[in-house]
């Protein structure tokens, strides 16, 4: 559940029944501290904290603040914006002992007139959810995050992997580890996060946390929160959490991987599978793969937003590293995995990592399918074999698309791409192309 928008898919005023609702939350969890969080383009989170006192205000009226706070943000001409927490998101922290309680509110970030700032990601992807509801489509997105979890040097804290984690895929260890993600997924549990499951990944101190489906708005706003949660149950067990695409060389690379379902937003029925098609697939499904296919390449900026991204899937391991679609193959961009009999069909986008901004992540991801999808876009056949043992000869005979192979070019195909403009708008987009074309020159420095 999100605010309320209007026709035109803007922040509107929270109902009166939304805002007593979380003042009563407030009131009888005896909450003395209220974070009010917002994410900045690249994908940080931000917070500004009030007494319980003011939050009846701020919900009225907003709360102003320095806009030249927010990382590629507001220019002298509208440094004065506002938050709108929206009363649906309302989260009691975990109480600490001999701290006060606490809780958490997302907000919008607006102007003074209450439209959206036109550099807020979490107005960006309401935008394009509003677009995909007036052509009748309830987007839904589930999440597998993957991350290290690390000891801590005395000083330096450098990374340097558990010596005694030699734990493997799905393996039940009884350490230090093992104990910190249960702490992790029973936090998550506590604030309301739809946790589908956790275990062990296939690297030394490499962990997967699985986010059921939820609307787009919610996921980014969950994966937000399960980012925080990873690093600070760490810091509490003198470990540390990093969510780097590939942060050691001979390691597996962390990926994010986002389970998108298109249902009818009338009647919720899936409208991704087609039982009587020969590959149980839509013409809905074929067109949203298509349209992200094609945007493929642009995309890559948003959803592969580092320097170290491009090294996770230029290694091979699982990652994608050419614009194709399968059924099995996890070398693939896109996967259809077998669902079970009346199970919704996922559509798993398998590039993107957790260094990415998940409201532009998902934005982007559902602008591409839109594209797709009004455009009739067919996708290309379906390649389960490893591409990876082919050289360039046999790709381009089967005319394989080959995704960016650094940040750079990524940027270059983004900077192309005018879909991606329009799903991000001209300020977010610029702001972001200026930002990321100075970290490739400083890395290209260096």
């Amino acid at each position: 559940m999100t605010m309320e928008f209007d026709e035109g898919g803007m922040p509107a005023q929270p109902s009166p029944e939304a805002v007593d609702a979380a003042l009563e939350r407030i009131a009888a969890h005896d909450v003395v501290l209220v974070d009010l969080e917002f994410s900045d383009i690249a994908g940080g989170m931000k917070a500004l904290t009030i007494p319980r006192n003011i939050v009846e205000h701020t919900f009225a009226h907003g709360y102003r603040f320095d806009g030249a706070a927010i990382a590629g943000g507001a220019r002298q001409v509208e440094l004065d914006l506002y938050l709108a927490p929206d009363p649906s998101t309302l989260t009691i922290l975990a109480k600490r002992e001999r701290e006060p309680q606490r809780a958490q509110l997302f907000c919008w970030v607006v102007r003074r007139d209450g439209q959206p700032f036109a550099g807020d990601p979490r107005s960006t992807l309401q935008r394009q959810l509003q677009r995909a509801a007036d052509a009748g489509f309830d987007f839904q997105v589930g999440v597998e995050m993957e991350f290290y979890l690390l000891a801590r040097g005395n000083q330096t804290e450098a990374p340097i992997l558990p010596a005694a984690d030699a734990s493997g895929y799905f393996d039940v260890s009884e350490d230090v580890l093992s104990a910190t993600r249960d702490e992790i997924v029973a936090t998550l549990q506590e604030m309301e996060v739809g946790v589908g499951g956790a275990h062990h990944e296939t690297g030394p101190g490499q962990q997967e946390l699985d986010l059921l489906h939820a609307g787009g708005i919610r996921m980014a706003d969950q994966i937000i929160t399960t980012r925080q949660v990873i690093r600070a149950v760490a810091h509490r067990r003198g470990l540390r959490a990093t969510f780097m695409a590939k942060p050691f060389p001979d390691a597996p690379g962390s990926g994010m991987h986002l389970f998108q379902r298109l249902r009818s937003y009338a009647n919720g029925a899936d409208l991704l599978s087609d039982t009587a098609s020969g590959d149980g697939l839509s013409p809905t499904a074929r067109h949203a793969i298509g349209g992200q296919l094609a945007h493929a390449p642009g995309m890559s900026a948003v959803l592969c937003t580092t320097v170290n991204s491009y090294k996770r899937l230029a290694d091979g391991h699982r990652a994608p590293r050419h614009a194709t679609w399968a059924r099995v193959s996890q070398a693939s961009l896109i996967r259809v995995p077998s669902a079970s009999t009346g199970a919704a069909v996922d559509l798993e986008l398998r590039s993107p990592d957790a260094m990415a901004n998940p409201y532009l992540a998902v934005a982007v991801a559902l602008g591409a399918a839109l594209d797709g999808i009004r455009n009739v876009e067919e996708p290309s056949a379906p390649l389960d074999e490893n591409l990876v043992t082919y050289d360039e000869d046999e790709l381009n005979r089967l005319g394989v698309p080959r995704l960016p192979s650094t940040l750079g070019e990524a940027l270059d195909a983004f900077a192309a791409d005018d879909v991606i403009r329009e799903t991000l708008g001209g300020y977010i987009f610029e702001q972001l192309l200026s930002v990321k074309r100075a970290e490739w020159i400083d890395y290209r420095r260096h």
